[in-house]
Parts: C-alpha cells; sequence; structure tokens
C-alpha cells in the first residue's frame, strides 16, 4: 500500500486534533482517515494565518511539524521538521 497523507504537512483530526503523518498512525496514513473513521484535512494556509498568536505556531501536536504562513511552491504553507522527528 501507498500512503496517502503528505510528507511535511499538517492534518485535522478526530475532534480538531492535529497530526502530521508520522503521527497519524497506520489508519489515517494508508486511508487518510483517522481509526474513529473521520477523514482527515489538510490544514490550509489560511488555517495557519487565522491561528490564535495565543496558542503559539500551528503544527502537529506532538511537536514533530510546525507550519508556517508563508505559502510553498504548491500553495501549502511551509513546514518545518525538528531535528530528530520520528
Amino acid at each position: 500500500m501507498t500512503p496517502v497523507l503528505e510528507r511535511e504537512a499538517v492534518f485535522w483530526s478526530d475532534n480538531g486534533r492535529r497530526i502530521c503523518r508520522s503521527c497519524a498512525g497506520m489508519s489515517a496514513l494508508y486511508t487518510g482517515h483517522d481509526i474513529s473513521g473521520q477523514a482527515v484535512e489538510r490544514v490550509t494556509l489560511a488555517d495557519v494565518r487565522d491561528w490564535p498568536d495565543d496558542l503559539g505556531p500551528l503544527g502537529c501536536e506532538d511537536g514533530c511539524t510546525t507550519l508556517s504562513p508563508v505559502a510553498g511552491p504548491d500553495g501549502w504553507p511551509l513546514a518545518a521538521t525538528k531535528a530528530g522527528a520520528r
């Protein structure tokens, strides 16, 4: 099987949880749906730009990936992955 979640992206999961590809789990990684069956949706540039500053940078809840409010060449937010992340 081929993973369906993109690298260097963050996704909205069940109940607003933020996950990256490394933290998604096998169900989400290969089907695009979390273990509860809810579709995971990629965090958009607008989501990052609207994210309240007092919550810190928008990223994976495990801290692996943080998104920048700057658009990459594909139009999605640029990601910064911590050294040594999964």
